[in-house]
């Protein structure tokens, strides 16, 4: 095992072991139980100190789960809520197309999926949740991109830059905001075998009270079954569900993440 990596596994097994006592430690009582030195405990705890993983109190010098834990977990929670609260519409968006239905977020300058309800039918599609998508060519990333400011698209293809996935991925910045125009008046966005060929998928953002997206709602499927002929079917079923979603999320809101 690499220095690197035992390093790793000993600041995770350091954070763990405080979440595991429920009270704050010192580096004395850290190295009894995780049978290391001192000198070892203490030079990894300076580290994640500098990182705010853990807290350091100036009177006790004791060790306590620090801030950036603490918004990790509280981020993990609201996500959790928000699927578990979403599912089943999730599950009804089957029902009604026949497709996976998904359910995804911004994170950063991608989308992550954060769930998936999946048809009985032989062919299906798998998003394993947790996984990430391209903003410019899915149609999670589009309903995202669409809510932003130009000024702030412009910033993150800077950033990622439009690289092609397939023949027909989008992959210059006007066509690009054009497409999102598109979305903003339709209400959907759709991937048009844009990120895997054979692919169609198509959704919705979910709105809060102030009417900004907070989550991305759609379903995908092959192409011979999500046909161009079923868009404005497929459309209707997903429109129609992310505004049940949002209705139910702003009579009980769920807090956003921060930080993402």
């Amino acid at each position: 095992m690499s220095e690197t990596v035992q390093s790793v596994e000993r600041a995770l097994d350091i954070i763990n072991t405080i979440v595991a006592a429920n009270r704050s430690l010192s580096v004395g009582e850290l190295s009894q139980a995780m049978d290391l030195a001192p000198s070892t405990i203490h030079r990894i705890l300076q580290t994640l100190t500098v990182k705010n993983y853990v807290f350091q109190d100036p009177q006790t010098k004791r060790y306590d789960i620090g801030p950036e834990i603490v918004d990790i977990s509280s981020a993990l929670y609201l996500r959790y809520d928000l699927v578990r609260r979403v599912r089943p519409y999730l599950q009804e968006l089957v029902e009604v197309t026949g497709e996976t239905a998904h359910i995804a977020q911004l994170y950063g300058t991608t989308a992550m999926y954060l769930s998936q309800v999946e048809p009985f039918s032989m062919v299906r599609m798998f998003t394993t949740p947790g996984s990430i998508a391209p903003l410019h060519c899915s149609d999670v990333g589009k309903v995202f991109l669409a809510d932003l400011p130009t000024a702030r698209v412009d910033e993150i293809v800077r950033k990622t830059g439009l690289p092609a996935r397939t023949p027909h991925t989008i992959t210059d910045e006007p066509a690009l905001l054009d497409e999102l125009l598109c979305v903003r008046t339709q209400g959907f966005a759709l991937d048009d075998e844009e990120r895997e060929v054979g692919v169609r998928c198509l959704s919705s953002g979910i709105l809060n009270g102030a009417g900004k997206v907070i989550a991305a709602i759609g379903v995908a499927g092959p192409t011979s079954r999500m046909s161009r002929g079923r868009i404005e079917e497929v459309s209707e079923a997903v429109i129609g569900m992310a505004r049940r979603c949002a209705d139910e999320l702003i009579r009980q809101p769920v807090p956003e993440p921060v930080g993402d």
